[in-house]
């Protein structure tokens, strides 16, 4: 009876699971198409259920304004709720928006914990963002080491073109002691999957 019960229970999970896929692929090809009322009706369900990447969904059309009227205060309430599930794409969003002030007081100490919890999943945007506060002391004291550190892993990944003029320019200013050390510190956080880096 108990093996029965489990059985069911799998399967049960499982087609859970598979309508959870179904309603986000057709989102996704709603929005695809501009049809963001259809989006949005997909979205809705799964997001109130919990789910990061309907609740990331969710919150870029209320940034944006599609199939819903633009309210940053619902963007920052489904990306916030995303990225503390671990949405590394939400979590660089919702830097951005504390970085920006939009939708929330502009907060630099926030901006880069989000940008870091990012970074620290292998995120590129994540990493450059996050070069960006080293490099201008927002946040945190101006750390060219660190600023090269992060543009460099975030070029690495090569979907980030800005990353690399940052980290050529940036290198272009340094002494080759700091060179040394910047190259450094880029290489040990590789090792080390991009956990525990400043």
């Amino acid at each position: 009876m108990c093996n029965s019960l489990r059985l069911a229970l799998a399967a049960v999970a499982l087609t859970a699971g598979a309508a959870f896929a179904d309603n986000l692929q057709d989102g996704a090809r709603y929005f695809q198409h501009a049809d963001y009322q259809r989006a949005l009706t997909s979205r809705r369900p799964l997001a109130a259920q919990g789910n990061p990447a309907a609740q990331n969904n969710l919150g870029i059309m209320y940034l944006d304004g599609k199939g819903v009227p633009q309210n940053t205060s619902e963007a920052v309430r489904y990306l916030s709720l995303s990225a503390a599930a671990g949405s590394s794409l939400d979590q660089n969003n919702l830097g951005g928006l504390y970085r920006d002030g939009k939708g929330v007081p502009r907060d630099y100490g926030k901006a880069a914990q989000w940008f870091s919890a990012s970074a620290s999943q292998g995120n590129s945007a994540g990493m450059y963002n996050l070069g960006l506060m080293y490099e201008m002391g927002q946040g945190m004291k101006a750390e060219p080491f660190h600023a090269y550190m992060w543009y460099a892993l975030a070029a690495d990944q090569g979907n980030m073109p800005n990353a690399a003029a940052h980290r050529d320019a940036l290198w272009r200013r340094m002494t080759p002691a700091a060179q040394q050390e910047a190259r450094r510190l880029a290489v040990a956080c590789k090792q080390n999957a991009y956990r525990g880096c400043r």
